[in-house]
């Protein structure tokens, strides 16, 4: 049973917003789209665990994306599979190309980066998993680890042959077989089904998703995003209005409602209340009463009277 569904996180939301607003010669643009390719890549990786997942034979409960707090501290972990007698921690990776395992510092060597180990980095959610049951008073349940390489053009490598890759690393073909394997070690359950349910409704309870302070953490000031409308069509910033519909002068779309976009766009990147002269200044319309009936037409809450109003 799916407790959590993978879903496209807030921050990668935040992301796809951010780039279409941020001018394409500003000097953190190149950055921006890094983020966002790795943000898309590590979605679509997750997203391939769902079918592997989908064939295994014995009663389990799956939580995607799962962030909890420990020690003043969040932990995120890819996917989490929770069974009576283990759970299992599974980080994504979706690298093209090649990689090489690095076991003597603990690396990821591709393309000429330096990535972080991820076999140390789910054996580190690990240990924060086990010490988060430990602070509820759970009863103790083994807790195992895998990481899966979701791109089936990967080529991997280790720097030595008595690695522990090759025992925590899997390719995508390879993760149902392998979860099995990890069942077979344990036939007996250390927790009734009823528990079982219990602890994963404790992690529904407990995840916090991740919000970024968008501007700090990619170095953009809210004054140098652009305004105006996004076409749904062609993705070119600038519609403008005519009789209450939004016309493109680069394919010629047309849209009575293509402001929400960009009501999508100020909540995920300002926040979640607008004025009338902020949505003006945001779409570049010029009219006050036009912008009126377009909030009025989004059916959101309103907060306040006249020129307060939210």
């Amino acid at each position: 049973m799916i407790l959590k569904e993978l879903q496209i996180s807030p921050y990668l939301l935040q992301l796809e917003s951010l780039i279409r607003r941020v001018p394409p010669n500003h000097p953190s643009f190149e950055n921006i789209r890094d983020m966002l390719i790795r943000e898309q890549a590590g979605y679509y990786g997750e997203a391939q665990l769902v079918f592997p997942i989908s064939k295994l034979d014995f009663q389990h409960d799956d939580l995607h994306n799962l962030r909890l707090q420990y020690n003043g501290h969040y932990f995120q972990l890819d996917f989490l599979l929770l069974t009576p007698r283990f759970l299992l921690i599974i980080e994504a990776k979706n690298y093209r190309d090649q990689v090489i395992f690095d076991d003597e510092f603990n690396q990821v060597l591709h393309k000429d980066k330096v990535y972080q180990d991820p076999v140390v980095q789910v054996e580190e959610q690990k240990y924060q998993l086990e010490m988060w049951l430990q602070t509820k008073g759970f009863p103790h349940i083994p807790v195992e680890t895998v990481v899966a390489m979701t791109n089936s053009q990967t080529l991997l490598k280790t720097s030595s042959e008595n690695s522990i890759y090759k025992e925590k690393v899997v390719t995508l073909p390879k993760l149902t077989s392998k979860i099995r394997e990890i069942s077979s070690r344990y036939p007996k359950p250390c927790i009734s089904v009823s528990e079982m349910k219990w602890l994963g409704s404790q992690f529904i309870k407990e995840h916090k998703d991740y919000v970024s302070d968008i501007f700090l953490r990619t170095r953009i000031n809210k004054s140098e995003l652009a305004s105006g409308v996004v076409c749904p069509n062609c993705g070119e910033i600038g519609m403008k209005i005519r009789n209450l519909r939004w016309d493109c002068s680069n394919c010629g779309f047309r849209s009575s409602d293509a402001y929400r976009t960009t009501l999508k766009d100020f909540y995920l990147l300002i926040g979640n209340e607008i004025t009338n002269c902020e949505f003006r200044k945001f779409t570049g319309i010029s009219s006050s009463s036009t912008a009126k009936a377009m909030l009025r037409r989004s059916n959101f809450p309103k907060l306040g009277t006249r020129r307060y109003t939210k």
